[in-house]
């Protein structure tokens, strides 16, 4: 008998740990344990204009909303702990080298870690790292467009409008991005 509860509760253990790492590598969820709150989030709806924002980039200089110059971004907001996102980046980057000419610029912005190891990862990666990239501290730019996941994807049409937000990973594949990505080619 106590052999039968000691295997059912090994049993329960396993597949609930099973389950948990599933979903941490299917679903592409993170936890961020620097902000109370987070999991899976749809973010801002769509169509509606994103937030002002303003953020530091690595290099120093400043981007903002309005510093976008009416181009439409996908922002990926990441962490450097996520192995998701570690999975994402190189991929977005071969999506950016191949849609800036079309005028699809993209931002990354780290947020849920320390700015040290944001850099760090960003100076470990920089052939990754070929398109835009900020920190944002304290989280607030990620707050304000209720990010909840990393990585999290936010597109923004020429007008500074939010077109499709798309937790996790996957983003590429994403039937809204690619038809936004077709009508900016065409």
């Amino acid at each position: 008998m106590l052999r039968n509860i000691t295997h059912t509760r090994r049993t329960v253990v396993l597949a609930t740990s099973v389950v948990f790492c599933g979903v941490l590598f299917l679903g592409g969820v993170s936890v961020n344990f620097a902000q109370s709150g987070f999991g899976m989030s749809k973010g801002l709806p769509q169509h509606h204009q994103a937030p002002d924002f303003h953020l530091q980039m690595i290099d120093g200089k400043a981007v903002s909303k309005s510093s976008l110059n009416g181009q439409p971004t996908l922002m990926m907001f990441w962490a450097p702990w996520c192995h998701v996102c570690q999975v994402e980046l190189p991929k977005i980057h071969d999506f950016h080298e191949a849609v800036k000419p079309h005028g699809l610029q993209v931002l990354s912005v780290g947020f849920a870690d320390a700015k040290e190891n944001v850099v760090g990862y960003i100076h470990g990666h920089s052939d990754v790292f070929t398109f835009l990239s900020a920190y944002d501290v304290d989280n607030i730019v990620a707050s304000d467009f209720k990010i909840r996941a990393t990585p999290t994807f936010v597109l923004l049409d020429a007008d500074g409008s939010v077109r499709l937000v798309h937790p996790g990973a996957g983003v590429l594949h994403n039937p809204k991005l690619l038809s936004f990505v077709e009508d900016l080619v065409s």
